[in-house]
């Protein structure tokens, strides 16, 4: 009599334990839902790529022109440690007023000072060197800057941009503001507008 009341008690039992085991075994075989493939973005020919870079301690107004070549403001005090950690090997100045070097050489990098005026004197020949500085591999990585990384960093960058990469004068113009160019300098605007003019008739 005790055997017969205590069979359906056990099988209840297992048939708890069998349920729940397979409720997990069921759970743990059910496929994850497919990743959903991401749409390619196609752009058109004659796009232009212009990134910035936030978040850089010490160093504002960031961005990378090119893999190797990076543009900014005057670093801060924690820049030149950001610099180094980034791996950048080289430092262009285009600053008139004061000198880097030895914050420059104590994080470890190799300091050049392009001083640019905002006159045209002479203009063409530093810009020229800037650019073929900044396109030389045993430089790079390399970062150019200027007292805010607009005015001057953005002629030498729109210079580089038209001689080596082969952008129009309104690309490079259009980058130039997008960073921040004061149009109040009117001699640095007709210097990049003469360069465009000179590129083309090479």
């Amino acid at each position: 009599m005790i055997s017969i009341a205590i069979r359906p008690a056990v099988a209840a039992c297992l048939l708890t334990v069998l349920g729940a085991g397979l409720a997990a075994g069921a759970a743990a075989t059910v496929p994850e839902p497919a990743a959903q493939p991401q749409a390619s973005v196609i752009l058109p020919p004659g796009a232009r790529l212009s990134e910035r870079i936030y978040n850089l301690p010490g160093i504002p107004n960031g961005g990378r022109v090119a893999p190797g070549i990076y543009r900014g403001a005057q670093p801060g005090p924690e820049g030149y440690e950001t610099l180094r950690k980034m791996g950048i090997r080289t430092v262009i100045d285009l600053r008139t007023t004061e000198s880097e070097q030895r914050q420059v050489e104590a994080a470890g990098m190799k300091a050049i000072a392009i001083p640019i005026a905002m006159s045209r004197d002479g203009l063409r020949k530093k810009v020229d060197r800037a650019v073929a500085l900044m396109a030389d591999p045993a430089n790079q990585p390399v970062f150019i800057h200027c007292r805010h990384g607009q005015d001057r960093t953005g002629i030498v960058v729109a210079a580089y941009r038209m001689k080596m990469e082969g952008w129009s004068l309104a690309d490079a113009e259009a980058e130039m503001q997008s960073f921040g160019f004061n149009d109040v300098w009117i001699n640095f605007k007709k210097f990049i507008k003469s360069y465009a003019v000179q590129l083309s008739k090479r």
